[in-house]
């Protein structure tokens, strides 16, 4: 994992861009509004299916409470879903 500014993001974002798809490097992005990362949409699903498991094992006492949903996902502008 890398961790860079939101400066540094837009100031070298295509290059970033590509060691994310190329190197499959995850990326933690520093904001003053709070942290968020970028992260290789394949490792991304593998986490979220780990998580799945995880979350629905019903001797999972951290867990009898949460909602292992996720979260909606929105497209925007001209994004579109991938099959």
């Amino acid at each position: 994992m890398k961790v860079i500014t939101l400066s540094e993001l837009e100031t070298n974002f295509d290059a970033i861009m590509e060691d994310v798809e190329t190197n499959r490097q995850f990326y933690k992005i520093q904001r003053e509004e709070g942290d968020v990362m970028l992260v290789p949409y394949a490792e991304y699903s593998v986490l979220t299916e780990t998580y799945q498991e995880w979350a629905e094992n019903p001797d999972n006492e951290i867990m009898k409470d949460f909602d292992p949903n996720p979260l909606p996902v929105e497209y925007i502008n001209e994004a579109e879903p991938t099959l």
